[in-house]
This record gives structure tokens, sequence and C-alpha cells, in this order.
């Protein structure tokens, strides 16, 4: 059986590896990070190196800064 001329084994792994391709990103989203647009630019720009994917993991995952409260 075929999909789009890829086995389905095919189409099975490249889901699987876009799904782990942008964890950081839904890490983001799901944590509501402050700076969840620059995680998703730099994971889709930079996330095919492994440095860029790491460092979009590492701001998805950062904690937030503490907030500042009025005297």
């Amino acid at each position: 059986m075929q999909v789009f001329g890829l086995s389905v084994v095919e189409v099975l792994v490249v889901l699987v590896a876009l799904a782990v391709f942008f964890i950081p990103t839904y890490v983001a989203f799901s944590r509501k990070v402050e700076n969840r647009w620059l995680v998703l630019a730099i994971n889709v720009v930079f996330g095919g190196t492994v440095l860029g994917w790491v460092i979009a993991l590492i701001l998805a995952t950062r904690k937030p800064a503490a907030q500042q409260q009025a005297a």
C-alpha cells in the first residue's frame, strides 16, 4: 500500500520525525513560554541542526523570569 508514492512505513517514519522535530515548539506553546514564537522560529529555521534544536528546547524549558511586584 502506498500513500503519495511512499509506503506506509515511510509515511510513519516521516510523521514520527516531524513530531520529534517540533517537540521544542510543542513544549513552548503548552507551557505558554513568553518567547514561544521565537522558539518556533528557531525550531523551523535552525532545527535541522542539532545545535538549533537544542537551543530551541532550552528556550522552551527554561524557567520563566521572576515577575517584579509593584510596591
